[in-house]
């Protein structure tokens, strides 16, 4: 098994409630509706409910103040981008005769002074949002400078499709729909082939490594505590709220001057969706970084974590044990150092750690015995690794 950081004592937040010191797991959230048992197609809204219950309850227990921060400064953010507040740069059209952001004769350095600080003050609101949710979630940092990366190829696609029809979608031919398909191509890229999949992969990872256990039953028990399934829905109402928001913000203003008609409805539903687009995007970021607890490592798709560690060169490997008179997985692991970790063998305790320290959540001493979940022997640690190779 190639993996690229050591392993830790497992630390989930997921499995934790601040209030009670509690495990708190998916698996011991019940389903509070029955609509599958009356009609068997609604069995995923059950288990889609169940799992918000779940991350309510997680968000109560992880989620400060500071998390709302980067959500405020979005509202801000998306106010002074959007509303007049005085200037009237929107609502008159400005000039249609000037275009463009660089050079002596753009657009943008003939808007009014009171629109050109608005437009400053929401581009430099809108930077420090990102950076701050970058500096809460550090485990999706790399993740989302791609999505960061998407969403201006969403809004710049809605802008060039707006550029040759101001009334687009509405009687649009195939040419004018060709920015949006291709700026929510780059992000359907971007969030479902890396994003998505380097989230998935290192879940898989971490469950495997972090929760290994002889027991079946427990290893498809730690799958469900570690299910995507509302994460994935979050990420696609972010990407339906999010083209909803650069739609509805960029029709707002394309209409050549005089704009005749009231464009409030369409800013209030540019302002509305991008905030509920910020809201999704700050737990697609959180809920990564709340299951996968304290690992040193960031989020990364299987073949981006070999690449990272400069794996091909040199491996770094290691070695789940087996049982010596079974032949069955254990819990037993060793590291490229030869480090031997072990499983707590408190009733109930998640612990892992080297052999001879204390367990982190205990206190007990891992010891280099470990009793075989299968069959029950107790041996040696070190008679669970293969002697295949070496000398003595």
């Amino acid at each position: 098994m190639v993996v690229s950081w050591p392993i830790h004592v497992d630390v989930d937040a997921v499995e934790r409630d601040s209030a009670s010191e509690h495990v708190t797991r998916l698996t011991e959230v019940d389903a509070f509706t029955q609509f599958g048992s009356r009609f068997g197609i609604l069995s995923p809204v059950d288990e889609v409910l169940r799992q918000m219950k779940f991350n309510l309850i997680a968000a109560k227990g992880s989620l400060t103040y500071t998390h709302a921060v980067p959500l405020v400064l979005a509202f801000g953010a998306l106010v002074l981008g959007s509303w007049d507040l005085g200037s009237g740069e929107l609502s008159s059209g400005g000039d249609y005769n000037r275009g463009g952001i660089f050079g002596s004769e753009s657009g943008f350095l003939h808007v009014t002074g009171g629109a050109l600080v608005l437009s400053f003050l929401s581009l430099f609101i809108s930077v420090a949002a990102y950076v701050l949710l970058m500096a809460i979630f550090p485990l999706m940092r790399e993740n989302l400078l791609y999505l960061i990366f998407g969403i201006l190829a969403v809004e710049y696609g809605h802008i060039a499709s707006h550029a040759s029809d101001p009334y687009f979608p509405m009687g649009s031919g195939l040419a004018t729909w060709t920015g949006a398909i291709i700026g929510n191509g780059i992000i359907l890229f971007v969030s479902l082939g890396v994003v998505r999949r380097s989230v998935m992969e290192t879940r898989d990872f971490h469950v495997e490594v972090s929760h290994i256990h002889p027991d079946p039953r427990r290893m498809r028990s730690a799958q469900e505590d570690h299910s995507l399934l509302l994460w994935n829905i979050s990420l696609f109402l972010w990407l339906l709220f999010l083209n909803i928001s650069a739609w509805s913000g960029t029709h707002a203003v394309a209409r050549p001057p005089p704009i005749i008609g009231d464009t409030g409805g369409f800013m209030a539903l540019h302002i509305i969706s991008g905030l509920v687009s910020f809201a999704l995007l700050i737990h697609v970021c959180w809920y990564p970084q709340f299951m996968m607890g304290s690992s040193s490592g960031g989020i990364q798709s299987k073949l981006a974590r070999m690449v990272s560690e400069g794996i091909g060169s040199e491996r770094i490997e290691v070695e789940i044990g087996i049982c010596p008179d079974c032949g069955v997985t254990s819990s037993v692991s060793r590291e490229s150092d030869g480090s031997i970790i072990v499983s707590c063998r408190t009733e109930n305790c998640e612990g892992r750690g080297l052999v001879g320290t204390e367990c982190e959540y205990c206190g007990v001493e891992h010891v280099g015995l470990v009793a075989c979940g299968s069959c029950g022997a107790t041996s040696n640690v070190e008679d669970h690794f293969s002697t295949q190779g070496e000398l003595w």
